[in-house]
């Protein structure tokens, strides 16, 4: 009976230490919900999306000068000297590079031992000619007292005409050697290379040991006033008039420009006519791009460059709500506009956007002070 009284209370007291380990007489706390907080960003900057009823398009196009050559040899040859520098200026006809003509005097030298050749080669058939003229005549004459069969004058007279023939060759090709002479020493001439025109050396490719190859350029030269280039679109024709103020970027640099210039007919392929114009021309070059400012009277949105963000191929900008939360939306873009840029699409005047401190920004953040 003790026995069984003590296997009793052993089996209680495991019963009462399994309640115990599960907490049974704990006492139980009643669960809260707590408030999810949103993550506060500081340090942002914060604008607005402005709506331009004039804006200032961009066209790009590019500076070019008033002359330009690409001053090349007509001979190929080592160059013996070049007389200018890169930047220098000069005037028309001043010596520029000196390239060796010694092989084309060779073959000025070749060609008239040719035509010496070929003087001695007619005056031999010139001296046959004259010997067989004087056989020809005296058989004419005997053909016609019946002294000579038909065949035997024949003969004479075929000899005459191929004694003539040979003559005229000789003659053509001594023309001909000598037409060939005087094309070749013209290109002696072109051993010394001037200046065309007035003008800027803006660019060297050349120095002297170098061999100089017929059009391959050696020098560039330029002449001032330099000008601006640039197709516009079909629209603007008959609007963009000679004398017409534009505003032209160039470098970062903004300058007045005039139209001196406007084509009078569209290209059917780019639907776009040509358009000049003057512009100040102190450290200019050809080639350099240039920005046309065309003002168009049109609403567009915009908003500053340091707003938008990029993220592969996706383009947007972090919008604040009205409750001060973040939302990065896409949008599409239009022209650069200076510091600002055109939204074609994803935005609506007067939402906020963040335009400092985009990289602090996220999702469901909210903007602190």
């Amino acid at each position: 009976m003790k026995g069984y009284i003590k296997y009793i209370a052993f089996l209680v007291v495991i019963l009462l230490s399994i309640l115990w380990l599960g907490g049974f007489f704990s006492k139980k706390i009643p669960t809260k919900e707590v408030a999810k907080e949103s993550k506060v960003v500081h340090g942002l900057t914060v604008g607005t999306v402005e709506k331009l009823d004039y804006v200032e398009t961009p066209y790009t196009g590019q500076v070019v000068a008033d002359q330009r050559a690409e001053i090349s040899s007509r001979i190929m040859g080592k160059v013996l000297k070049v007389y200018v520098k890169e930047g220098e200026c000069v005037k028309a006809g001043r010596l520029l590079v000196s390239v060796d003509a010694s092989d084309v005097q060779a073959q000025v030298n070749a060609i008239e031992r040719q035509r010496e050749q070929a003087e001695k080669a007619y005056e031999s058939a010139l001296a046959q000619y004259e010997a067989i003229k004087k056989t020809y005549e005296r058989y004419s004459a005997l053909l016609k007292q019946s002294a000579i069969t038909q065949q035997e004058f024949d003969q004479v007279k075929a000899q005459f005409e191929s004694a003539k023939a040979q003559v005229e060759q000789a003659k053509a090709g001594i023309e001909a050697l000598k037409a060939q002479k005087s094309a070749v020493a013209s290109n002696l001439a072109y051993s010394n290379i001037t200046a065309p025109f007035d003008g800027c050396v803006v660019q060297k490719n050349i120095d002297v040991g170098d061999l100089a190859v017929p059009g391959q350029p050696m020098l560039v030269l330029e002449k001032a006033p330099y000008k601006v280039e640039v197709y516009l679109p079909e629209r603007f024709l008959g609007k963009v008039k000679v004398g017409s103020p534009l505003k032209v970027e160039i470098d970062g640099k903004v300058l007045e420009g005039k139209v001196i210039e406007t084509g009078v007919s569209v290209d059917p392929a780019t639907r776009t006519f040509r358009v000049k114009l003057s512009v100040p021309s102190n450290g200019l070059s050809s080639g350099k791009l240039a920005r046309v400012l065309i003002p168009e009277d049109q609403g567009t949105l915009v908003v500053p460059q340091s707003a938008i963000v990029r993220r592969f191929d996706f383009t947007g900008v972090w919008v604040v709500g009205k409750d001060n939360t973040l939302e990065l939306r896409f949008v599409r873009l239009g022209d650069t506009l200076g510091d600002k840029v055109q939204v074609l699409s994803g935005l609506k005047e007067g939402e906020r956007v963040v335009i400092q401190g985009t990289e602090k920004a996220c999702e469901g953040c909210k903007v602190g002070g």
